[in-house]
This record gives structure tokens, C-alpha cells and sequence, in this order.
């Protein structure tokens, strides 16, 4: 059943018009407010893209992304700073949408996309016993959510090249109930590789010159 799933999923990617696979390492960070930490960490993806004309795009996307928060706690006497622990959290999308590429002719391609889909969160904490007193709003489980991605970036690549280079800037807002929304940005950077045939592509027609009639000439005497 889950393999139908999936297939059912990425079955408008695998038709005959061009396709590409890109894959990146990004930097990855939720800003915090009040007392809390921010999360920060890294993460890498990977996404298929099936090319609908010239300039716009569909997408399907995955990866993870861990981030944690450090814990610490600062002396009355010496004003050192003890870490006490870490916050983790994990996060996977699963996501669709679309890109627009502003231009296309040329070997930079600036573009812009939305996403939206389920993003899995997981939470593990790591804390010192003997200051489990100073931890406060412990996260823990795990949860399924909506969420939706807008992106900014630019793509290095030649029309006729099959592999070529991104770099790009998201923001991911995930809805977590009575939580509220979450706010994660990523700025990553990787590799793009595309394969079959080109958008509008036609089979070339070879022009062949017809011959010039032959006359031979002969003496008639």
C-alpha cells in the first residue's frame, strides 16, 4: 500500500518531459523569543523537478533538518557559563509545489517558489540530572503538521548543460495546534541534475539537397 502511495505521489514526475534532481547542505535556524533559545543546525534535502514550459516548474521535496538549542546556566560567584544540556529537534518535510524562473535564457536563472505539505517533528533532550531544575518547557514527542515554504534563489546553470549549481533562501512556517506557528529559515546551497528530453524539444530535420538533374552530351555526327 505505501509503495502504491508513493508512486501514485511522484507518477506526475515520471513522464517523458524533462526532469531534474537537485541536492543541497543548508544552514538552518528558528529564531526564539523571551527566555528560549533559538534552534540552529543543518540540514540536507533533495527534490524533483518536472519541467511544465520554459519557465515554470513543478516541485516535490524531502530532506531533514536538526537543529538543537544549548542549555547553560551562568554562576552568581564567577559568572562562568555551565552547559547543562541540549534541546533537539528534527525536522522532515514532505512537500509539493511550484517554481517560476524569472529568467531563463541566460546562465543565471533567478527564481522564486512555494511549498506546502506534512513536516514531521521530533524532539530529544539531553540534560544534566543535577539541573533539570533550570530546564523549563521541556519539548518531547513527536507530531505531523502543515506547513507551507516560500523560497527565493538562483540557479548557475546553461540550457544545454545537464548539471549546474543553486543556492537558495527559504522560509518554512509550520502550524503546531495551540503552539502556534513556527518559523524555520534555510540558506542552502548544492547541485542540480537534469535528464530527458528538452521542453518543446522536436527531432531535428535534416535538410537534404536535391540533386541537380544530369545531362550527358554526345555527338550526334
Amino acid at each position: 500500500m505505501k509503495r502504491l502511495i508513493l508512486i501514485l505521489i511522484f507518477f506526475p514526475f515520471l513522464s517523458q518531459a524533462q526532469i531534474q534532481v537537485s541536492s543541497g547542505l543548508s544552514y538552518v535556524t528558528e529564531p526564539s523569543f523571551g527566555e528560549d533559545g533559538a534552534y540552529t543546525g543543518s540540514g540536507i534535502d533533495i527534490s524533483l523537478r518536472k519541467h511544465l514550459t520554459e519557465k515554470w516548474k513543478l516541485t516535490a521535496y524531502s530532506g531533514i533538518n536538526k537543529m538543537r538549542v544549548t542549555l547553560a546556566v551562568q554562576s552568581r560567584f564567577d559568572y562562568s557559563t555551565k552547559i547543562y544540556g541540549y534541546y533537539y529537534k528534527d525536522v522532515v518535510p514532505v512537500s509539493f509545489g511550484a517554481e517560476y524562473y524569472i529568467w531563463n535564457k541566460k546562465f543565471i536563472k533567478p527564481f522564486v517558489g512555494l511549498e506546502t505539505g506534512a513536516y514531521f517533528t521530533s524532539y530529544q533532550t539531553q540534560i544534566d540530572p543535577n539541573y533539570l531544575s533550570f530546564a523549563k518547557n521541556i519539548p518531547a514527542g513527536s507530531s505531523i503538521n502543515w506547513g507551507f515554504s516560500p523560497s527565493l534563489g538562483i540557479q548557475f546553470q546553461e540550457n544545454a548543460d545537464r548539471l549546474g549549481l543553486f543556492l537558495k533562501v527559504k522560509h518554512t512556517g509550520i502550524v503546531y495546534g495551540n503552539a502556534g506557528l513556527s518559523n524555520i529559515f534555510s540558506f542552502s546551497a548544492g547541485f542540480t541534475f537534469k535528464f530527458g528530453r528538452k521542453i518543446m524539444w522536436k527531432p531535428p530535420v535534416i535538410e537534404v539537397p536535391t540533386q541537380a538533374p544530369y545531362y550527358e552530351t554526345k555527338d550526334l555526327y
